[in-house]
């Protein structure tokens, strides 16, 4: 009579945990049951960030890790949160691997996060594949490019453990170090010594958040006043902030000490009181810095001066 298992029913025919354990260690070899129960309730496992141990930025859609020994999920990683715990249809994306990270739905969107946020960590075969995968050395002489296994390397089996966390320690640190050097696209960027851009700079307005006209948190370059960084920052090239008002009669007033006419187009309008004519604009100057005259008799005069007025070249004269 023939005796086994058949491999349809699953070990149905065993019932109880010893068994299982013998007919375990028998077809996988003796202690084969100790290496299985490490995944013993593998997909059950769930890492959680809890909603006190980070914050969230609307006005950069960036999630910032506050609590003491917490760090962020790396990117590409699966998370859930809000009333269906269970489904991981949202991704880390943009994380510097410390304590900044965005998140996307299935739309490619960022999203806000909404209290605790949960991973799965479930090991899965794919997971174990990739653990340590071999990589194939070229062969020019082989029909398909490539040595057979016994010219292939894997990562974990090619180096020493110990040469191998001090090659991660060292690129870490040329990681951080270029970091702090170069403008990054999901957080505001701080350059203590000075830096130099070779080529072009673009910036994207990925997420649309410039309507009509651009504001403060609008994509952009700012540029921020060195004797008084506690001032708002001035958006270069696009700046539409003027320190010239209209006043009373007509008059061009400002506040800004180091505001000086440079070039003005001037619109008289007739309607104002203080223009006497259409074509004729009136400039008050309270402080008399802004325009100085002096009357001279042409006798005195030692030099002139050409200027070209609506076409028309006129001369001042001018006494040494």
């Amino acid at each position: 009579m023939a005796q086994g298992f058949v491999r349809d029913l699953n070990l149905i025919e065993s019932d109880t945990g010893a068994l299982d354990r013998g007919i375990l260690d028998n077809l996988g070899g003796p202690n084969i049951t100790n290496d299985l129960l490490l995944f013993d309730g593998n997909f059950k496992f769930i890492s959680k960030l809890q909603s006190d141990h980070y914050t969230y930025d609307a006005s950069a859609d960036v999630t910032t890790v506050t609590g003491e020994g917490k760090v962020a999920f790396s990117d590409g990683t699966q998370i859930s949160f809000g009333d269906d715990p269970t489904n991981f249809k949202y991704t880390v994306h943009s994380s510097n691997g410390i304590d900044k990270f965005r998140i996307y739905n299935s739309l490619g969107q960022v999203v806000a996060p909404n209290g605790d946020l949960r991973r799965n960590d479930g090991v899965s075969f794919q997971n174990l594949s990739n653990l340590s995968s071999k990589r194939l050395e070229v062969s020019t002489s082989s029909s398909t490019g490539v040595s057979d296994d016994s010219g292939a390397s894997d990562l974990f089996n090619q180096y020493p453990a110990g040469e191998q966390v001090d090659y991660i320690s060292s690129q870490l640190g040329i990681y951080y170090y270029k970091r702090g050097r170069v403008p990054l696209t999901f957080e505001d960027s701080s350059f203590t010594p000075p830096i130099t851009f070779r080529g072009q700079v673009m910036i994207v307005d990925s997420t649309a958040t410039i309507s009509s006209t651009p504001d403060s948190n609008s994509p952009g370059l700012f540029i921020i006043d060195a004797n008084n960084p506690s001032a708002g920052a001035i958006r270069a090239f696009s700046d539409a902030s003027n320190p010239w008002s209209d006043a009373v009669s007509g008059v061009l007033s400002t506040t800004e000490v180091s505001s000086e006419p440079n070039v003005l187009a001037l619109n008289p309008d007739s309607a104002y009181s203080g223009i006497t004519s259409s074509t004729v604009p009136n400039i008050v100057d309270s402080s008399s810095s802004l325009l100085v005259t002096e009357t001279i008799s042409t006798s005195t005069a030692t030099h002139k001066l050409p200027v070209l007025v609506n076409g028309q070249q006129y001369f001042i004269l001018l006494a040494s």
